[in-house]
């Protein structure tokens, strides 16, 4: 995959882990930090070793950002791992149907 394209699943993945009822992250950590991978293996650029780096940075949680309080004072922020079985089985058709609408956009269908 190229950098355009994980951009766009980043984007996409982000928008469904910190997006509000309306599609708006207000969170500092970036989209990009979704596509770390956690281990030297998953370094490859298929879509299917990249949706789950995606998966696993959303539901294990630990992406760090610097925020601001309310008298703009900065403040390290953490994402929390998904804990709950309802918003992860809701979170991973979501990523999942991403990861199979990439597939058939590669696949020129």
């Amino acid at each position: 995959m190229n950098r355009d394209e994980k951009d766009i699943v980043a984007g996409a993945a982000h928008v469904l882990i910190f997006g509000n009822s309306e599609g708006e992250t207000t969170t500092p950590i970036k989209a990009e930090q979704l596509l770390f991978p956690r281990r030297h293996e998953d370094r490859a650029d298929d879509l299917w070793t990249l949706w789950n780096v995606v998966q696993e940075n959303a539901i294990k949680g630990g992406l760090h950002g610097v925020g601001h309080d309310d008298l703009g004072r900065p403040r390290r922020v953490k994402s929390r791992a998904v804990s709950g079985i309802d918003q992860d089985i809701k979170l991973n058709k979501a990523l999942w149907l991403l990861g199979e609408r990439m597939a058939q956009l590669k696949a020129g269908r």
